[in-house]
């Protein structure tokens, strides 16, 4: 009965190889490190916190403090990780780190999956290794609400090429559902999802006058019934406070770096290939790739952008031409007589080549502090707080990533991450630099200054901790402020 069932999914079993593999890898930073993996997770960690206070709410007291701000991150990622706390009993520290190694074997699942639904199982594998060749894949380590959105991500893109495909509403239907999800759980994927999306449809229209708009109405109406059950309320009750801090631009000579050399390669072929068949799923991976790529380079035109977080919604149409590229070299064999095993032991050379290249990855999480890994000093500044922190007065830190502390001591920081919803913050520098006066301490309820080591202490304050790279002063007189 096993044998049977095993065989009767053994496309799926195969698929699942790079799968367990990315599952293996990203298990390795797991248990080496005792905390989560990326700065980001505080903060999602953060927000899991508040829900798990006060079941659910719209209002964040303890960033951007003394005012608070609104909470305008969608919230089913969080949901996830505060319902796990509560299932299993545990911190969601633990849950964090729990999920790092299945969501990266998720992604590159679903991205196999999809790549073999839209071509073969060769392909399919191959996209599940290629990625392994990519900076980005580093980044699928992550517990972070992008990475679960990154699962739905191919499948909603599959469906509704689907339901143009096949004229049938019900596929129109599920990739709504799901991008309605997508929408609950992370924007900036939505964002490109539906630029993707728009962007297949105007073009399946033009080039094969196909009736698409019926569909395209569909699956917007269902992404945006589920979407307004959190985003409308929270509109109507605060408005509009989208505000964008973070910019980074990315040359496109970069782009080879961050994506992967060898995958771009047979990915020049696979484009050859579909540029010569022109079949709609060609037209599809093309307009997924073609406007995602102009998207992160809107910089160049002065729009402030975030291009190596845009550039990761271009790994699948990638490595599924880098699929079909390498595959497209057995053809070219065949043709010219040479034998089937020399193919094979090319494709053997590079998913064994790939497999280092994820382990090589992990060298990323060793450098701290950085976009995957907080450091020790960070870690133990926020411990400091836990212990020794008031949990009232404000705490500034101009060069610290506060999240950390408000998520592991709940102690309110100036700041707090995330730059959507953010309304004008306190005068940061004026703090740390010396410049403000007792009564600018007493006014904006400041208790503690988190500073780099070897900085000036601000006047009105002491050192009360200090590790290798940071101290944190305090206020002298802060117990005017808790009165």
């Amino acid at each position: 009965m096993i044998l049977s069932f095993i065989k009767k999914n053994r496309n799926i079993f195969i698929l699942l190889i790079p799968a367990l593999i990315t599952f293996i890898i990203a298990l390795i930073p797991t248990i080496n490190y005792n905390w989560p993996l990326s700065g980001d997770i505080f903060y999602h960690i953060h927000i899991a916190k508040l829900y798990l206070a006060h079941s659910f709410t719209y209002w964040d007291p303890l960033t951007c403090a003394p005012f608070g701000r609104p909470i305008f991150y969608p919230p089913i990622f969080h949901f996830i990780i505060a319902s796990l706390t509560l299932l299993f009993n545990t911190n969601p520290y633990a849950v964090a780190r729990a999920l790092q190694p299945i969501l990266a074997m998720l992604i590159i699942f679903s991205f196999s999956y999809v790549a073999y639904k839209f071509n073969d199982l060769f392909v399919g594998v191959s996209v599940g290794f290629f990625i392994m060749f990519s900076v980005i894949f580093q980044r699928f380590m992550l517990t972070i609400p992008e990475n679960v959105a990154m699962i739905l991500f191919p499948l909603v893109v599959y469906y509704f090429y689907k339901s143009v495909e096949h004229s049938n509403y019900k596929y129109a239907v599920i990739a709504g559902i799901l991008a309605g999800s997508i929408l609950l759980i992370h924007a900036l994927s939505a964002i490109c999802l539906f630029l993707i999306i728009i962007t297949f449809a105007i073009t399946i229209k033009i080039l094969r006058n196909r009736p698409v708009g019926h569909f395209f109405t569909v699956f917007s109406c269902f992404a945006l019934i589920i979407a307004s059950v959190w985003w409308l309320p929270l509109l109507m009750k605060y408005g509009i406070l989208f505000k964008n801090v973070d910019v980074y631009s990315m040359n496109i000579f970069m782009h080879p770096q961050l994506l992967g050399i060898i995958p771009l390669i047979f990915a020049f072929f696979g484009g050859i290939l579909m540029l010569k068949r022109r079949e709609n799923r060609d037209i599809l991976m093309f307009s997924w790739l073609i406007p995602i790529i102009i998207f992160s380079e809107l910089y160049l035109v002065g729009i402030p952008v975030l291009s190596n977080r845009i550039l990761t919604f271009t790994i699948f149409p990638l490595m599924t031409m880098a699929g079909l590229g390498l595959r497209y070299f057995k053809t070219i064999f065949s043709k010219i007589n040479i034998n089937k095993k020399f193919f094979y032991i090319i494709v053997s050379i590079i998913y064994i080549g790939a497999l280092f290249s994820g382990l090589f990855m992990l060298n990323g999480f060793n450098n701290a502090p950085s976009p995957l890994r907080a450091s020790n000093s960070e870690l133990e500044v926020a411990e400091w707080f836990e212990t020794h922190g008031d949990k009232k007065s404000v705490v500034v830190a101009p060069n610290f990533r506060d999240p950390i502390i408000v998520s592991i001591s709940r102690q309110p920081v100036a700041m707090g991450g995330y730059g959507q919803g953010l309304p004008a913050p306190l005068n940061l520098q004026k703090f740390s630099n010396g410049k403000a006066n007792k009564s600018n301490f007493i006014r904006d309820d400041v208790g503690y200054i988190v500073l780099q080591l070897g900085m000036k202490t601000p006047p009105s304050t002491k050192v009360v901790y200090q590790n290798k790279d940071f101290k944190i002063c305090m206020f002298e007189n802060i117990n005017r402020i808790l009165k």
